[in-house]
C-alpha cells in the first residue's frame, strides 16, 4: 500500500486503497470485514468494526468512538464523513494489526522507531514486483525528502527484517540515501 495522499505535513494511505488491497486477501481466506456505525447504549457514536469467518460465524469484533469537534463549521457531514473515514483507517489497522503508513502526526518517527524495534526477519517477498515497488517508494521518498535519511534508514530496516526487500532492493535504497547525504 502507498501513501498517496497527504495532510498536515505527513502521508497517509486512503482508507479506499487500503480497502482495494485488504479485501481481496480477506475474501480470499473466507472473511469478511463490515463497518457499520452505530451507536452504544449510552448513545456514544462508534464505528463497529467486524472481521468475520464466512464459513462458521466467528468474529473479532471492535468499537471506537467517532471522535467529531465542537464546531462542525459550516459543513457538518462534511466533517462527519472525515470523522468516519479516519476511524475507519484506524479500526482497521488495530483489529488487523498493520501498518500500511507512520502516522508521524502526533509524536517524532524516533520515538515511534524507538517503541517498535525491527520484527524478526521471514520469508522474502513473494514477489519480485512487491520488493521492487517498495525499493521504488524508499527510493523516490528519500530523494523528496532528504530531511528524512533518519527515519527512512529505520523503515528501511523494519522493511529488511520484515523480509519484504532483499539484500539488492537493500542495496540500491542504501546508495539513493548515500547519494541524498553528499549533496
Amino acid at each position: 500500500m502507498t501513501r498517496s495522499k497527504e495532510g498536515f505535513n505527513y502521508q497517509y494511505t486512503p482508507l479506499e486503497e487500503m480497502l482495494s488491497v485488504i479485501q481481496p486477501v480477506l475474501h480470499r481466506y473466507g472473511l469478511l470485514l463490515i463497518q457499520p456505525p452505530t451507536s452504544t447504549c449510552d448513545g456514544v457514536s462508534i464505528i463497529l468494526t467486524r472481521l468475520i469467518h464466512v464459513e462458521t460465524g466467528q468474529e473479532i469484533t471492535s468499537e471506537l468512538p467517532i471522535f467529531l469537534p465542537e464546531n462542525m463549521g459550516n459543513k457538518p457531514m462534511f466533517t462527519w464523513g472525515g470523522s468516519l473515514t479516519y476511524g475507519r483507517r484506524y479500526a482497521i489497522k488495530m483489529l488487523l494489526g498493520i501498518e500500511p503508513d507512520m502516522d508521524t502526526n502526533t509524536e517524532p518517527v524516533e520515538e515511534i522507531a524507538k517503541k517498535n524495534p525491527p520484527a524478526v526477519k521471514t520469508a522474502p517477498p513473494k514477489t519480485s514486483e512487491e520488493g521492487e515497488a517498495l525499493t521504488k517508494q524508499f527510493i523516490a521518498y528519500v530523494k523528496k525528502n532528504p530531511d528524512k535519511v533518519d527515519s527512512v534508514k529505520t523503515r528501511l530496516s523494519d522493511r529488511y527484517g520484515e523480509g519484504k526487500i532483499n539484500d539488492k532492493q537493500r542495496d540500491l535504497i542504501l546508495q539513493a540515501i548515500l547519494e541524498v547525504e553528499d549533496k
